[in-house]
């Protein structure tokens, strides 16, 4: 109703999504809200929510449907309190009766009357659009977090318009903090599945993980191939530090292992805000399109990764992208 079916609306009190749900209402619901995505505005999670919410207010007011939407709307406190003054006052507690906000008393009507017309579209000479298999969402899971813009690359799509089909994504990553899936036509579904079975889509190494204790340390894992230096070099610090920070007695270091990472460098407070992703070299790419497309300084990626002078189509490189980043569609 207030949304028109828009997952991106937001109202003035910070109600988000078609259902139009506050923060507080969205937590207590389940909704997770993060800086990488809010369910408030994913069509599946919000109208799970919004379904067990009706449900429940449904239950609390005995099966009355009109005062259902009204707590919906209002709050169920409000609602609760107008039926309390009314009974005192010896009126009725039905919808009609009960002094609520305008904008409640507004909204009701409204969900009636449209409701009627949905029954009774003939009627009232209203088209209701048919439904067109073409354009149909599938539903794709994802084992691991993958970058936007490479799913979007692969189905042909801009970055904003497979947003929209996934519209409580609100950085560069696909399943990092929201759910293990991706919605896209379904004509696009059986290649993208074999796209990420094959790695062709490679998966987002979340190895920079913000320490909250201390906003000036991170923390890395160490990965098959890593070596001291190397993480010190694509880290942008020195190798004697790393090495003091983690009191190694040697530079060995085991997969899996956890190393603190002091802040030094300009590099290194970059990948201190961001996800550390691998990107597979795709044909006709070029070191600067590449940095272009991640938001990120071409020296940076020279400085995070060994062999750049001659890029082949399938190298994999590691970037270190801004989590509140959005690559150009």
């Amino acid at each position: 109703m207030e949304s028109a079916f828009d997952p991106h609306a937001t109202s003035g009190a910070n109600a988000a999504g078609i259902w139009q749900i506050i923060p507080s209402t969205g937590r207590n619901y389940g909704l997770k809200q993060t800086r990488n995505y809010d369910a408030r505005r994913d069509v599946v999670a919000s109208t799970t929510a919004a379904l067990d919410m009706m449900q429940r207010l449904n239950k609390m007011f005995d099966g009355d449907w009109l005062l259902t939407v009204a707590a919906y709307n209002s709050g169920e406190g409000r609602v609760l309190k107008a039926m309390k003054a009314n009974k005192a006052r010896g009126k009725s507690t039905d919808f009609w009766s009960l002094s609520l906000p305008q904008e409640t008393k507004i909204y009701v009507p409204k969900m009636l009357a449209l409701s009627d017309i949905l029954k009774n579209s003939k009627r009232y000479g209203v088209q209701l659009p048919t439904p067109d298999e073409s354009r149909a969402l599938a539903r794709v899971r994802l084992s691991n977090p993958v970058d936007i813009q490479q799913v979007a690359d692969m189905t042909g799509m801009s970055v904003s318009k497979l947003k929209t089909f996934n519209a409580g994504v609100k950085g560069s990553t696909l399943g990092a903090s929201g759910p293990q899936y991706v919605m896209v036509p379904q004509k696009h579904a059986e290649q993208l599945r074999e796209s990420l079975a094959s790695g062709e889509i490679a998966a987002v190494q979340s190895t920079l993980i913000a320490d909250a204790s201390s906003v000036n340390s991170r923390s890395y894992k160490v990965r098959s191939g890593d070596t001291l230096s190397g993480i010190a070099s694509r880290l942008g610090v020195n190798a004697k530090d790393l090495q003091q920070w983690n009191n190694l007695r040697s530079s060995g270091l085991k997969v899996g292992q956890t190393l603190t990472v002091g802040a030094g460098s300009s590099a290194q407070r970059l990948a201190s805000n961001s996800d550390s992703i691998t990107y597979r070299v795709r044909k006709g790419d070029s070191l600067s399109s590449i940095a272009k497309r991640h938001g990120v300084n071409i020296k940076d990626v020279m400085r995070w990764n060994n062999d750049t002078d001659n890029l082949k189509p399938g190298d994999q490189l590691t970037l270190f992208v801004k989590n509140s980043a959005t690559p150009d569609s």
